[in-house]
């Protein structure tokens, strides 16, 4: 699809600050992953640590295989292929590990795919003026964790995408009158869900508000359905198959060893009981293969003014980019400034003000129907609560599609308007500076690692 001027201004204006900051991060671990190594893995895991993201994605790059959990993210391996074919290449023929240029260059044309549906939901789906689409662009690339999520090697940016991207295609086809072709909605589920299993509900989510009931006809239930069902089924099968033998062989292992491995294990209970992995989690509701990573204990209050709408939108100047699981950075950490929590009280002040303007339009329907098992999952269950910062890509553009109906509802009144847009242009500069600024501090310390806990 052709790109029109407008939308090249704000892409290449959004794309040139991820430059930046990926070629910041290329500086600060090229010396340590460039090199060819042995134990690749161990390398990035000792390490590579930045907030709660994996480094999966260079393991993978370097040297393909079935390494991420495949249950969640079943397609995401074969994505990889292509990008580590051209690694391997690279490797052969000047010895070095480009998994780290390679990542980044893929991540980039997502976060500039990324800014073109965002500006065209808010100008083609929302009838936004020029600058008020800009603007709120420029605000969403402002907050923290969407800034974070397009350097970091995680699988986040590329679900962002193919959230906003199902949503436009989905709410585009609604305001024309129509819906979408039932396999354009099969391909979207199997590759949402594919990237991030949970992300396909939010296809289902979309299309169940865009058809009303003719979302339940059982032609088209089947087919949407059976799409999601196939994913799964992908996933099954790649445990059965790579999986699962890995996990006989490491219990057939123990077995043959279960006295020396029964020692080591209480060793390792009596040297990591104060490391941060274990004082950082909260109780599970159980045992179980899921259960367990639960957590019942975490204050869901603390949670949402601190990690929620804290530092998923503005990062804390203290630990920061520190992963919770590797270092000592609280669960639960406190702002130093007040007027932080004065503008995280009105970025969710601006949040409901939308949501109460734009409650009758089916497209916010789409996004808080979407959202609603991220809610349940992470807040009510307490999936990955320590850490539920990381997963703001999976939500965060609520803010500023709901903040896009209090500028459509108001765009009559002059004063209003204005008082509006100057308070989101205000709070984008401010955004942009802290968080900009931590993140550049950030990049300028060398790498820590962890090696120390295991020598």
């Amino acid at each position: 699809m052709k790109l029109k001027r407008e939308e090249w201004f704000i892409g290449l204006l959004v794309l040139a600050l991820l430059i930046i900051l990926n070629g910041m991060l290329i500086m600060k671990y090229d010396a340590l992953f460039s090199v060819i190594s042995d134990d690749y893995g161990k390398l990035l895991s000792y390490n590579y640590h930045v907030s709660g993201f994996d480094a999966t994605t260079y393991s993978v790059l370097t040297e393909w295989g079935m390494k991420y959990d495949v249950l969640r993210h079943p397609l995401l391996p074969y994505l990889m292929l292509l990008p580590c074919g051209l690694n391997q290449l690279l490797i052969a023929l000047m010895g070095v590990n480009g998994a780290l240029y390679i990542a980044s260059a893929v991540i980039l044309c997502f976060g500039f795919a990324t800014t073109i549906v965002l500006y065209r939901i808010l100008r083609e789906v929302m009838d936004l003026g020029r600058w008020d689409a800009t603007l709120l662009t420029l605000f969403f690339f402002s907050l923290a964790y969407v800034l974070v999520t397009y350097f970091v090697t995680d699988h986040f940016g590329i679900s962002l995408f193919l959230i906003l991207w199902s949503i436009y295609l989905i709410a585009k086809a609604y305001k024309e009158g129509r819906v979408l072709k039932t396999w354009k909605t099969a391909l979207l589920v199997i590759l949402t869900a594919g990237v991030t299993l949970t992300n396909g509900a939010k296809v289902l989510a979309a299309e169940l508000i865009a058809r009303g009931k003719g979302f339940f006809r059982w032609r088209y239930l089947f087919v949407a359905l059976g799409s999601l069902l196939l994913v799964v089924g992908l996933g099954l099968w790649e445990e059965r198959v790579y999986v699962y033998p890995k996990q006989q062989a490491d219990e057939a292992y123990f077995k043959a060893h279960k006295a020396e491995m029964i020692a080591k294990a209480r060793a390792n209970h009596e040297r990591y009981k104060k490391a941060p992995w274990v004082i950082h989690k909260g109780k599970p509701l159980g045992k179980g293969s899921l259960l367990k990573w639960t957590d019942y204990t975490t204050s869901r209050s603390e949670t949402l003014v601190e990690n929620v709408f804290g530092e998923s939108l503005i990062l804390h100047e203290e630990h920061v980019l520190d992963d919770v699981l590797t270092s000592y950075r609280p669960v639960l950490l406190k702002y130093r400034s007040w007027w932080n929590y004065a503008a995280e009280c009105l970025l969710v002040v601006l949040l409901i003000a939308g949501i109460c303007c734009g409650y009758r339009e089916r497209l916010l329907w789409m996004c808080l129907l979407g959202i609603l098992p991220d809610a349940l999952m992470h807040l009510g269950l307490g999936f990955a609560i320590n850490e539920i910062y990381i997963m703001s890509a999976h939500w965060v553009y609520i803010f500023p599609i709901a903040i896009g109906y209090l500028f459509k509802v108001h765009s009559s009144k002059f004063i209003v308007h204005s008082l509006v847009r100057l308070t989101v242009a205000a709070l984008t500069l401010y955004l942009l500076v802290h968080n900009v600024s931590l993140i550049v501090g950030w990049m300028q310390q060398p790498p820590v690692s962890i090696a120390f806990w295991y020598d």
